[in-house]
């Protein structure tokens, strides 16, 4: 994947600390208290911050002089902080593949600094982004924090990976189109709320976000292309978006039109077929090419238009977590409104006819949209040239012990679309000769 920028939170991913944030809220509360501010007043301090801010408007007080408060309770705090395990190593990984690192937190830029310098991480960063660096108004969830580190260190959006351990920071990238991790297990600097939001993508710990960031890394997208003129320009804007021109290979299956001479122009690796080989031809041309380059991740990708990227991220997931081996879109686990019936049968019967030999009923077994990380892909044998090679994969995906994992996603359908492909019957015929052959 193209992600130029990794953006951290800092307490609770990077760093955590003995004293819980409830300790840290009620020394504060201890405090303000004791300056003769009313219980009532302050609330449960949630979040602590803001509610200074409002405690200083109501009450006309100084806010310097209550924020002071929260400054030196935070810095004593990280006096005593301790990094996470796995960090290190994963700020030593990202810049030594050239990816820009930023930390986005809440804290001040005391406490920040403190923990950064005492841990010797500060160096790995290339901008250092705290509550005291932007407006008020700005702060995340907000996200003008998240796009002031975007803008100043000139990346896009989409090329952006923001990890953190709370909603607050999943909000912001998700309002901007960035990329987002979820740290799920480090307790330890968890702010004393949550806020209900879906990530991208999700670990346990730093541990596992290396694994993790080395696959998104290192992820190539297939693209299997015959006669595709019309459509592979906008499909390969739509991928750049998200994935590097020398991660995208399309395989131009001995088009007649100009689809191997747009796709050149999009500056991705083009693998041309001197003939038309049919889609298991270019698939394996595909995967194989992959494969040499050292994929960890391998998704394939129609050239018509009927995929959505951000479906492909969704695919991608629990391979790229680690919960599986290989994922498929389920057209079927989706929205099917817009799947004519006839394409639903047709699955249906092919889908039914594959799991008889797979051993595993797959309920899209035709779906195009598939990731297979490096060991499946490595263990599979493409034999068929052309369309029954999407029951051929399921079979061999799931014989040779691979995990498969099912993803619900959304197949546009247009008239140019449903001109591609093969009819139900057709279908149905190569499917039961595949089969037959597996028998021999």
């Amino acid at each position: 994947m193209d992600i130029r920028l990794v953006i951290f939170d800092l307490d609770g991913t990077l760093v955590g600390a003995p004293k819980p944030f409830t300790q840290l809220k009620e020394e504060l509360r201890s405090r303000l208290l004791a300056m003769g501010i009313p219980e009532e007043a302050l609330g449960d301090l949630t979040p602590m911050y803001e509610t200074l801010q409002r405690v200083s408007r109501e009450l006309g007080l100084s806010f310097e002089e209550l924020y002071s408060h929260l400054v030196e309770l935070e810095t004593e705090r990280m006096e005593e902080s301790f990094l996470f395990e796995g960090v290190r190593e994963v700020l030593e990984l990202l810049r030594g593949r050239g990816v820009k690192l930023a930390v986005m937190t809440r804290s001040s830029r005391k406490a920040a600094l403190r923990a950064l310098e005492m841990h010797g991480i500060a160096r790995y960063f290339d901008l250092i982004s705290t509550r005291d660096d932007v407006a008020p108004e700005e702060l995340k969830p907000n996200p003008g924090q998240l796009r002031a580190i975007i803008e100043s260190l000139k990346v896009e959006p989409t090329k952006t990976l923001v990890v953190g351990d709370h909603g607050y920071d999943i909000l912001p990238a998700k309002e901007l189109g960035a990329l987002s991790v979820m740290i799920t297990s480090h307790e330890s600097g968890r702010m004393s709320f949550s806020v209900d939001v879906e990530p991208d993508f999700e670990v346990p710990t730093m541990v596992e976000f290396k694994g993790l960031i080395e696959n998104l890394l290192d992820t190539y997208v297939v693209v299997p292309a015959y006669n595709e003129e019309l459509t592979i320009g906008a499909v390969l804007d739509d991928l750049l978006r998200y994935f590097r021109m020398d991660e995208i290979v399309v395989v131009n299956d001995g088009s007649r039109d100009r689809t191997g001479e747009i796709a050149r122009s999009k500056g991705v690796h083009v693998l041309t077929h001197l003939v038309n080989r049919g889609l298991g031809g270019a698939l394996g041309t595909g995967i194989a090419y992959a494969l040499r380059r050292n994929a960890r991740l391998i998704i394939t990708f129609d050239a018509d238009g009927q995929h959505l990227v951000s479906d492909a991220l969704r695919v991608m997931r629990p391979v790229a977590e680690g919960r599986a081996d290989f994922a498929v879109g389920s057209r079927l686990k989706g929205d099917i409104s817009e799947m004519p019936f006839i394409k639903r049968f047709g699955n249906f019967i092919l889908d039914s006819i594959t799991a008889l030999f797979a051993g595993k009923y797959v309920s899209d077994s035709q779906s195009g949209l598939r990731c297979f990380n490096r060991e499946c892909a490595s263990r599979i044998r493409i034999t068929c040239d052309r369309y029954a090679v999407s029951s051929e994969i399921i079979i061999e995906v799931a014989k040779s012990g691979c995990r498969i994992v099912e993803v619900p996603i959304k197949a546009v359908y247009t008239e140019y679309s449903m001109k591609k492909g093969t009819n139900v019957l057709e279908g149905v015929k190569i499917a039961l000769n595949l089969l037959l052959d597996k028998l021999r």
